[in-house]
């Protein structure tokens, strides 16, 4: 199973100040010490933040009766590292969290070695899908092409749908033996997507493109 978070730093509400209860109520010990011995403190907030959230779209899976309380997600995430561990309960989940083009991407995973990951920092301008589900669909195309990309087949034969919250993929009209996870935040899209046979790829999150 896998789950996947990105968060926009560029985004207002990524830059702007909060008070210190909010760290207290959201970070354990470990976390707090981190965050206070951290050069930037936003940018480790929000790895931290999006590797939490990560965690949580796994563990929901697994029992949808899960609440998210981020300080019951432990992140042991080294600043100068990509690779770590949320501990929650008895488990303890791999994740990779990675900051480029002012965006963070993180993934907790299963099976981290059958990953196709990709994200996307979007220019509103260059959507060129209207209605009110047009950010949604743009979204879904740039994920099914990633994904026919690396499966080598057709972009018109993948399809996303939903079961519930649930995101699916769908090949050849038929749902795909595959865990898909699917996130936005600001101007940043990215997803993750354990798919059998599929080696761990991570799609460059400075990837530019129109969005059809």
């Amino acid at each position: 199973m896998v789950g996947n978070d990105v968060v926009d730093l560029r985004d207002e509400d990524s830059q702007r100040e909060f008070a210190p209860r909010f760290d207290a109520r959201v970070f354990c010990e470990e976390e707090l010490a981190s965050l206070d011995a951290s050069a930037s403190r936003a940018r480790c907030r929000w790895r931290f933040w999006a590797a939490k959230e990560a965690a949580y779209k796994v563990a929901v899976k697994s029992d949808p009766a899960t609440v998210f309380s981020p300080s019951r997600f432990r992140v042991h995430l080294p600043e100068s590292a990509e690779t770590g561990v949320v501990e929650f309960l008895e488990r303890a989940l791999p994740v990779r969290v990675v900051v480029q083009d002012d965006a963070v991407h993180a993934v907790a995973s299963t099976a981290p070695d059958r990953l196709v990951v990709g994200a996307l920092r979007i220019d509103p301008a260059d959507v060129t899908v209207q209605g009110p589900d047009a950010e949604s669909r743009s979204v879904r195309r740039f994920v099914s092409e990633c994904l026919a990309r690396e499966l080598r087949i057709d972009g018109t034969e993948v399809e996303i749908r939903k079961r519930g919250r649930i995101p699916e993929l769908w090949t050849n009209g038929r749902c795909a033996a595959a865990d898909l996870s699917l996130s936005h935040h600001g101007n940043v899209v990215g997803f993750a997507c354990e798919i059998g046979g599929a080696r761990s790829v991570w799609g460059d999150a400075r990837a530019s493109g129109t969005l059809p």
